[in-house]
């Protein structure tokens, strides 16, 4: 198996961020009669604030309503939650307020967003190291290329670890005057992220010039 192959199973899975919500609502009134929930307005604009990772059109779309449209104050609260329903599907984090003003039986909306940065991107999984085994070595003794080499039982593998054990058995080897392929060859027996890895050895009766 190759380095890049056995790192493959490292690298699967998707990281999901979950969106979170918080909506609010502030309204502010020009005259002293409040509307009740209940009560027609004429929508007189509706502006959103502090959006950049979800589109305004998006946002607008999803509110519900438009400049000229008949709304409850009810209306507009179900129109807030659109909008933190499209947040938490587009798996972005967000608090939101919904400030109305209320001028006779008009209403201007705007709605202020304060989005949370992205999620940083899913690590994999580190590979951990179950044993280390040498096949096919006569001419160099195991315990030469246990010195030689770092990978150990319980530590971390990973390709770079790989290659320069790789590179230290080729040094051996040619210190020794013998020549041979050394292949790593690795194995997942529990199905997980636990590795066994033997080196296959095969000796030549010296070390290519």
């Amino acid at each position: 198996m190759s380095f890049r192959s056995l790192l493959a199973r490292s690298f699967l899975g998707v990281l999901l961020a979950v969106a979170s919500f918080a909506g609010t609502a502030a309204t502010e009134y020009a005259f002293a009669a409040v509307p009740a929930p209940n009560v027609p307005l004429k929508l007189m604009s509706v502006a959103v604030q502090g959006n950049s990772r979800v589109p305004t059109a998006d946002i607008l779309q999803a509110f519900g309503y438009h400049a000229g449209d008949k709304v409850t104050r009810n209306d507009l609260d179900a129109g807030q939650k659109r909008v933190g329903e499209l947040y938490s599907s587009r798996n972005v984090g967000t608090s939101l307020e919904e400030r109305l003003r209320i001028s006779g039986n008009g209403v201007a909306v705007k709605i202020i967003l304060e989005e949370q940065a992205a999620s940083a991107p899913a690590q994999p999984a580190s590979l951990v190291l179950d044993k280390v085994e040498f096949q096919g070595n006569k001419k160099v003794s195991t315990a030469d290329l246990e010195a030689a080499t770092k990978l150990r039982a319980g530590g971390p593998v990973s390709n770079e670890l790989l290659s320069a054990d790789q590179q230290a058995i080729q040094a051996l080897y040619k210190n020794k005057n013998v020549g041979g392929s050394f292949q790593p060859q690795a194995t997942y027996p529990n199905h997980d992220q636990h590795v066994v890895l033997v080196w296959v050895i095969k000796e030549q009766d010296k070390a290519a010039n």
